[in-house]
């Protein structure tokens, strides 16, 4: 028998017994391992989804109540039947003080570049004023002047946009945002270039112009809101 045979012979004769019940035993362990993981991360995810599915439907509920409760809100406060240019002018004016005291905090939030323009633009009354009356103050009290005129000019503003309402009441119902953005128009657009107090338009970037907008946009909201619900007040209590 040559050495070939006998190593044949000898492997023939290797009992593969334990290595295959090893092998079946580390497979089997490995699917029930693959499985379990399967099964937990199946578990989790389920888990995760409903979650996420309850709290989309709870943000859906939310939404949908929030809506209804600002349309009933809406209806409640919309001005409507005789006009009251009197009610209108102080609700309107109250509303113009709030939006005021908005509009400076979201200039602060934007890059809108107005403050420097609207300071020019108060600085310019300020010292008419002093010159028409014939005196100087000095620079702290023409700031308190200044903040003064500028809550001054919105609070007139927010009246005027009060008889406004009350004359066409339809101009209550996109909430005061286009009356915003028509106040930034006729002041920064065209009132406060051509007083030489603002650049052209066309020289400003879009950037700053869109924060401009927002800020005014702000204000004629918040306007709106005030208004609304100051002119609902009166007609409740029968004020003024």
């Amino acid at each position: 028998m040559s050495f070939l045979d006998t190593v044949l012979n000898a492997v023939k004769n290797v009992d593969l017994t334990p290595v295959e019940k090893a092998a079946s035993s580390a497979y089997h362990s490995a699917a029930s391992s693959v499985e379990d993981a399967f099964d937990s991360t199946s578990s989790s995810a389920r888990s995760a989804y409903h979650s996420a599915a309850s709290g989309a439907k709870g943000a859906e509920r939310y939404a949908v109540d929030a809506l209804h409760n600002a349309g009933d809100l809406f209806d409640r406060t919309r001005t409507h039947g005789e006009p009251d240019y009197v009610r209108g002018f102080v609700a309107g004016m109250i509303g113009g003080i709030v939006g005021t005291g908005v509009k400076m905090i979201v200039d602060r939030s934007l890059p809108t570049a107005q403050p420097q323009e609207e300071h020019d633009a108060r600085l310019e009354v300020v010292e008419g004023a002093e010159e028409l009356v014939g005196t100087d103050i000095n620079r702290n009290k023409e700031e308190t002047a200044q903040q003064a005129l500028n809550i001054a000019f919105g609070a007139f503003v927010g009246g005027i946009y009060g008889v406004i309402v009350e004359a066409a009441p339809a101009m209550q119902a996109p909430a005061g945002i286009p009356f915003g953005a028509a106040l930034w128009t006729a002041a920064h657009k065209v009132a406060l270039p051509l007083l030489g107090l603002a650049p052209s338009p066309l020289e400003e970037p879009l950037s700053l112009q869109a924060g401009q907008l927002g800020s005014h946009m702000a204000y004629g909201a918040t306007v709106e809101m005030v208004r609304r619900g100051v002119r609902h007040a009166m007609d409740n209590e029968d004020l003024l």
